[in-house]
């Protein structure tokens, strides 16, 4: 399964390599990553991603994504072409 996950968070220190661990230790390969950040303190990462295998959910990912303390909201879309 390939997707994007666009995820909205604070830029406190240790918040990207949080996200990027969390999306690796949950089974899934970052095959791609843009990166945006406001003049508010605040950033986007987009990453594209596939899962290692098929049991992996997009949907279960981006649940826990939004309960790490800098993440602000995260959008998932399954199915991205890469």
């Amino acid at each position: 399964m390939t997707g994007q996950l666009t995820i909205d968070f604070d830029l406190h220190e240790g918040a990207v390599l949080r996200v990027l661990g969390l999306v690796e230790r949950r089974g899934f390969e970052v095959r791609g990553i843009r990166m945006t950040e406001a003049a508010d303190g605040r950033g986007a990462l987009a990453l594209d991603v596939r899962a290692r295998d098929a049991s992996r959910s997009l949907d279960t990912v981006a649940g826990q994504l939004q309960r790490l303390h800098d993440v602000r909201n995260v959008t998932c879309i399954q199915g991205v072409a890469q």
